[in-house]
């Protein structure tokens, strides 16, 4: 899941190890959501109110959703990215390259979920796993990728405005079709993918905005968005479990913030590089994103011994980040290095202020 900028005009190579960074941050909040957040006031007695208050409070800090949410502005940036100076696509080499370094993996995880979390898992019916569990985003994901050459073609007849309200009108309306939805299944993965393309297509209108973003040098500024974040994700998850404001409401506009600090993080990447183990790290984000539910589903099934709670989650957390790398080495990273040898965009000479940009990436 890198995400890497050449240019040529200064012949110099651009990065944006933010997003990797990100990437990264994303797919263990995720992990600890499904999981379990770190147990800081586990044994605390809840028969009292300070004890509920701060076990229930605690627990409460770490949310998924809205996490996979950032994930569609990531990757509507990257897949846009090295297309967005009207190069042209070759359509069926898109899809070769799109598909070898996002299907390979997802296949591994598919057999990784039949052999560690349960063997009767189905593929296709109703209860699929490809839509009963985390991979319903990635499933998202593949809809997105099939259309993008049709609306990169509607964006540069028609541009941005038009698409944007086309897809925000219609995320609306088939989100309005259902008062009260628990999770996104009444929808389905089409209806669902109408709900958040109008926040992926943000993603995508972000990877044109980029080269002219200010640079931000203030670590205030950026704290504050992503505290800003970080609130309204937990308001959506209150909203969600406490008034029955249903996520597939609130995302959308959860969404249009996503869209907003992902932005400044970038401004601030141009000012600090983040962490480098973050990084790193980002280059197996998405194999995190596929094996960690596997993993869950193992624990579960084999009660390993109970040590106790801070030791049980560690070693939990150490047994999903590296069956997770291990994964990676073995199955993602050949299949991203086969899909980089697939060329998918003619050489033409960059206009002023335009760049040759490469960029992959998976949600």
């Amino acid at each position: 899941m890198p995400v890497q900028m050449q240019t040529t005009g200064s012949g110099r190579n651009m990065r944006y190890p933010v997003l990797d960074a990100l990437r990264f941050v994303l797919a263990l909040w995720v992990t600890v959501g499904h999981y379990a957040v770190f147990p800081l006031f586990a044994g605390a007695d809840t028969a009292t109110k300070l004890g509920r208050t701060l076990v229930h409070g605690w627990s409460s800090i770490v949310f998924g959703t809205p996490a996979v949410i950032v994930f569609f502005v990531i990757s509507g940036f990257c897949i846009h990215l090295p297309f967005r100076n009207r190069k042209k696509l070759t359509i069926a080499r898109y899809y070769a390259r799109r598909y070898t370094r996002i299907l390979i993996p997802l296949a591994g995880g598919i057999v990784a979920f039949k052999l560690l979390a349960d063997k009767r898992i189905a593929l296709f019916d109703r209860d699929s796993i490809l839509w009963s569990s985390i991979l319903w985003s990635l499933l998202c994901e593949e809809i997105y990728y099939a259309i993008y050459p049709l609306l990169r073609h509607i964006r540069n007849r028609f541009g941005w405005t038009p698409l944007l309200i086309l897809a925000f009108g219609a995320g609306s309306g088939v989100s309005a079709s259902h008062g009260y939805a628990a999770d996104w299944s009444p929808y389905g993965p089409i209806g669902t993918s109408l709900i958040l393309l109008p926040v992926w297509l943000l993603g995508c209108l972000l990877a044109e905005q980029v080269d002219t973003l200010p640079v931000i040098s203030s670590s205030f500024v950026i704290w504050k968005w992503r505290f800003f974040c970080w609130f309204a994700s937990w308001v959506s998850e209150m909203l969600h479990f406490k008034f029955h404001v249903s996520l597939t409401h609130s995302m959308i506009l959860f969404g249009v913030v996503a869209y907003f600090w992902v932005k400044k993080e970038l401004s601030y990447g141009m000012h600090k590089r983040p962490w480098g183990l973050l990084v790193s790290a980002g280059a197996w984000s998405y194999s995190l994103y596929l094996i960690h539910g596997p993993v869950i589903g193992f624990l579960n099934r084999w009660q390993p011994p109970n040590f106790g709670y801070i030791v049980n989650w560690c070693f939990a957390c150490f047994l999903m980040l590296g069956t997770s790398y291990v994964f990676y080495r073995i199955v993602e990273r050949p299949s991203h290095e086969w899909a980089r040898r697939i060329r998918v965009t003619e050489d033409l000479r960059p206009g002023p202020g335009t760049q040759k940009a490469y960029a992959s990436s998976t949600n």
